[in-house]
């Protein structure tokens, strides 16, 4: 398919000859010739060529070659001509999952010359997916046999229902003749159905001709070729994911479908050379470069890119790195930009075949580098909506600047020219918002109210951060009809928070038009009762799933609707972080190396290292024959030292001591201060000082007690034997202690340390007796024993291990279930004192495990308090699921990490998952104010409303973020936007442990106080 040299540009006399010199050459992308205008006639060139590559792989290692794919492709598809009628033009909505079913499907239908209209089976509603049959008229539905009564019940008799995988008979005896369907460049060859609030999704019409421009030419073809390896990660109904799928299979590459879950999905990334995604999911799933090499061309697209991931990628020689924008409506893509580390982060230049213009409202060329709205030209425009006249012709225009009988679709992106002819992207200019991160059509909403039977005219707006509702009718309606209403039409941030009822008839302008200024200054001036009760959520519960603030922390719009009905509705923060302060290996000494643990760890090692010297001077005159009581007396004091470390009343004592400074003290002072919880560095600093302190005294033992010595040889023996079992003891408790060990071996550690722990305390007493016993000139065994100093050293670390067993009860348990991986365990055995962020420790079985929790207040002053339980292994696993009724509880509570809270006037608070619980008591008392960020899976559906109403008690602006719907966040990035905006003294992060590392570091190496659990804390 040739083209001939395109003529300048026509409609350009608003702008200066200099312009439209500009507008000319920027606007317009290389003409190139096509090798193929039918998506399948490119893939049977390949099969043809080619028969013996694989062409899909799926994640459990089934390969299925070029050869194979086109036999079954061809198969399916005469089994849809002559059996089904299937004729030219026909759609046919697949209901698939991934799949090397998915790409017979894909194939089949193109080769019989029909449309395909892709589908997740796995995730789409009926009712949607009924939709979707009728408003596209299918003739047939091609699924897997596990999706077949959820097609057969959405379709209604309304469709044939064919159900295929790999087992049917029908690959054995069917014909494998190709087809020759008269397919052109102009039919249809899949419908992609846009996600987004309008009512219900709109499917986009996409042509052959359309998919062999982005596909086949640079740079959508990503250099694919024989022998590259794809990833197919993105859902199998985005936009996106047809460039994985046709892109790979058009090209001669090789498809490697991800499996579900962490593992397989990042095994797939591993085997391959190009993936594809948005940036949400890139961040989650690739975010650096050393944990996946080998990939070689990375493109994201779908919604705006962080720089901060683009130059780290970019940086990388051999791996490039590319920026696209380009909504479904133009076919995946209409830009494309190529970055290079530490240069501008653009969304390209018009690709191959394709025009590119900046209009203004008046659809008229803007000055070059003025900000406009973009609208695209040339061979990918779709051919509009199915069944939707209106708004095709709304979007769709006839190119009035080729004056060739070519349509341009308006994206609704604002976007400007640079000086390079490169698109920047400056946000989005419809009746677009944001609401918790997603994009809401305000028009969609307000259809989907004015549905409801008693409405008579509605209005959405967004309001600060919140979605109202307005509408007008005879008589108020009730709320929950509301809801049920438009929850029926609209996700669950598309639903409005606040309903208003304004009467029988809603404000107009002069012109007859709803006048939202008049309704937001209602609102402003309180005439809106906001008290009432409020929407359900999508589960049932109230609402309020996520709240993020306006300003800064809004997330970004997209810059084009690369979306689907059944797609990830990816959204993020975009900003840019502070650099790091210092050099790389002075940051990692002072924040890692030189912590405030390893600091004390590192007083205790030297003081004993200095204790030992100067044993070592005073011994010269006796030859070096260290002094065994003196030994056993640093043993002791060591024991003493690390066995308080742990003891519940003197951990709370130190976090009052440290929390005693004022807020009025300099930040400086404040912070050090805050770091009183890497108390375990005494501990564990004390705890390898006694070791090593016993193991000198084995080697004085063993030298003194010999035959020559005054030792009778039973007691010579008593003594060396207890020596070394007591060494060999403490070496276990170390060596299991050991952070890499520990975390692989946590509960042979719980064992070590308790039992290992107890049954050297009864030897040492042994020691002792046997010892004093033993040493020459004991005439008076308790005069001898009574002037021993281990002798009380040794007693108080006997009451302090006792003490918390002395206090062992076993308490009543009122559950609250909160979901299956969730649940608030209720007890009335404490209340926790104000400002105190307490711990308690629960088991079931008080001699094998023990598990720690944050103590959260009960509301209202109640007595008693709560502790938040969420599936993490196999103690948590059991209690979720069969909810005690009664546990056992030893010591006192002690503090934890957030204890630290009152040493500063504003605080960032950040959690992921249960780590909410830790937090709950320092947002429950309001004495500090803070800023909240949690990130969790389907946070309403998992831990209830409760838990989502006290966060927002405290901070009605709080970051809510759901992975399930928005992906895994930067945490350090929102947490850092929060301490900017807030004004906060710190960020304080409850975590797992990596994570927490993780952020604790990145906001510390930016000259941000931060502060988190830690492995010993």
């Amino acid at each position: 398919m040739g083209f001939p040299a395109p003529a300048p540009f026509f409609s350009l006399e608003s702008l200066s000859v200099e312009d439209r010199a500009l507008f000319n050459r920027f606007g317009r992308g290389e003409t190139i010739p096509l090798p193929f205008t039918r998506i399948h006639h490119a893939f049977e060139s390949i099969a043809g060529k080619h028969p013996d590559v694989a062409a899909v792989q799926q994640f459990d290692g089934t390969v299925m070659t070029y050869g194979e794919l086109e036999r079954h492709a061809n198969i399916l598809a005469n089994e849809l001509r002559n059996q089904y009628g299937f004729r030219k033009g026909a759609r046919a909505v697949l209901v698939y999952s991934r799949s090397i079913e998915m790409t017979i499907f894909i194939l089949a239908v193109l080769k019989a010359g029909g449309q395909y209209v892709p589908i997740d089976g796995s995730i789409i509603p009926v009712e949607t997916l009924s939709h979707v049959i009728s408003d596209s008229s299918a003739e047939i539905v091609l699924c897997l046999p596990r999706y077949a009564e959820k097609a057969t019940e959405a379709a209604s008799h309304r469709s044939h229902i064919l159900s295929l995988d790999l087992s049917n008979d029908i690959w054995a005896s069917g014909s494998a003749t190709q087809l020759d369907v008269d397919v052109g460049p102009h039919d249809g060859a899949y419908v992609i159905y846009t996600s987004g609030t309008t009512g219900r999704p709109k499917g986009v019409d996409v042509t052959h001709g359309g998919v062999c421009n982005s596909l086949l030419v640079e740079p959508a073809k990503l250099e694919i070729t024989i022998g590259t390896n794809v990833a197919q990660q993105l859902s199998v109904a985005f936009d996106m994911g047809a460039w994985e799928i046709l892109a790979t299979l058009m090209n001669g590459g090789t498809l490697h479908l991800r499996g579900s879950g962490n593992d397989l999905w990042t095994q797939c990334l591993k085997r391959v050379d190009v993936v594809i995604s948005t940036p949400s999911v890139a961040i989650k799933r690739f975010p650096r470069h050393e944990d996946f090499p080998g990939l070689k061309t990375i493109v994201v697209g779908g919604e705006p890119c962080p720089k901060a991931l683009a130059d780290h990628w970019a940086q990388h020689s051999g791996t490039k790195f590319i920026n696209v924008c380009g909504p479904t409506e133009i076919t995946i893509l209409n830009t494309a930009h190529i970055h290079k580390a530490g240069g501008p982060l653009t969304i390209g230049k018009p690709n191959p075949n394709t025009t590119v213009y900046i209009l203004d409202d008046d659809e008229n060329p803007v000055k070059i580098g003025d900000a406009g709205v973009m609208w695209v030209g040339g061979a990918g425009v779709s051919k509009g909506y199915l069944n939707l006249p209106n708004l095709t012709a709304a979007r769709y225009k006839i190119d009035k600047f080729t004056k060739d009988g070519s349509m341009m679709f308006n994206t609704g992106d604002l976007v400007r020219w640079d000086a390079d002819g490169c698109l920047e992207t400056l946000g989005r200019r419809d009746d677009q918002v944001k609401i918790d991160g997603f994009r809401v059509e305000l028009d969609g909403v307000s259809r989907a109210i004015e549905s409801c039977a008693s409405v008579i005219k509605a209005c959405a707006l967004k309001i600060d951060t919140t979605l109202w509702g307005f509408y007008s009718a005879v008589n108020p309606v009730d709320q929950t009809e509301l809801h049920d209403t438009v929850s029926a039409q609209q996700p669950y941030y598309g639903i409005p928070k606040v309903w208003h009822y304004l009467g029988p008839t809603i404000p107009l302008t002069a012109n007859g038009k709803i006048d939202k200024r008049v309704l937001r200054d209602m609102a402003a001036a309180g005439k809106i009762d906001t008290s009432t009760a409020q929407p359900k959520g999508f589960n049932g519960q109230e609402s309020g799933l996520v709240v993020v603030k306006a300003g800064d922390l809004e997330m970004a719009s997209p810059s084009s609707s690369n979306s689907s009905t059944n797609g990830e509705k990816p959204a993020h923060v975009v900003a840019t972080l502070p650099r790091k302060k210092g050099v790389h290996g002075w940051r990692w000494l002072r924040h890692v190396g030189l912590s405030a643990y390893r600091k004390l760890f590192g007083i205790i090692f030297v003081a004993n290292a200095v204790a030992f010297a100067i044993m070592l001077w005073q011994s010269r005159a006796s030859n070096y024959e260290l002094p065994l009581d003196k030994l056993a007396t640093a043993v002791s004091a060591n024991l003493l030292a690390s066995v308080l470390l742990r003891q519940d009343y003197i951990v709370n004592v130190c976090f009052w001591l440290a929390t005693r400074m004022p807020t009025s003290a300099p930040l400086s002072i404040r912070r050090h201060l805050a770091r009183v919880y890497h108390y375990g560095g005494v501990h564990s600093g004390a705890s390898v000082a006694a070791t090593l302190w016993w193991l000198v005294f084995t080697v004085s033992a063993t030298i003194r007690l010999t035959p020559a010595g005054s030792a009778q040889p039973a007691q010579r023996i008593a003594v060396l034997a207890l020596t070394y079992l007591i060494l060999a003891l403490l070496l276990a408790i170390l060596v299991m202690a050991f952070p890499s060990i520990r975390v692989k071996m946590h509960d042979q550690f719980e064992w070590t340390h308790r039992f290992a722990g107890w049954t050297a305390l009864v030897l040492v007493w042994a020691h002792l007796m046997v010892v004093t016993a033993a040493l020459p000139n004991t005439e008076n065994f308790a005069t001898s024993l009574s002037q021993s100093p281990a002798l009380y050293l040794l007693s108080l670390t006997t009451l302090s291990i006792a003490a918390p067993w002395l206090r062992l009860r076993r308490v009543r348990v009122i559950a609250e279930p909160l979901s299956t991986h969730a649940v608030r365990l209720h007890f009335d055995f404490k209340t926790p004192r104000e400002c105190s962020s307490l711990g308690i420790r629960i088991t079931d079985r008080p001699l094998v495990e023990w598990h720690a929790f944050a103590a959260i207040p009960e509301p209202d002053g109640k007595p008693g308090l709560s502790i938040l339980v969420s599936r993490a292994g196999d103690w948590t696993g059991r209690i979720i699921d069969k909810p005690p009724t009664h546990l056992w509880t030893r010591g006192e509570p002690a503090s934890g990490v957030l204890a630290i809270a009152p040493l500063f006037k504003k605080i960032v608070l950040v959690a992921t998952g249960s780590g909410i619980g830790p937090c709950l008591p320092v947002i429950m008392e309001c004495k500090v104010p803070c800023r909240i960020l949690w990130s969790t899976k389907n946070p309403l559906k998992t831990y209830g409303q409760g838990v989502i109403d006290t966060v927002k008690k405290c901070d009605d602006t709080a970051v809510i973020w759901d992975t399930d719907n928005m992906g895994r966040p930067d945490l350090v990035q929102l947490a850092w936007e929060l301490y900017q905006e807030s004004g906060a003294e710190c960020v304080c992060i409850i975590s797992n442990a990596r994570t927490t590392k993780r952020v604790v570091y990145q906001l510390e190496a930016r000259g941000i106080p931060a502060f988190g659990p830690i492995w010993d804390s």
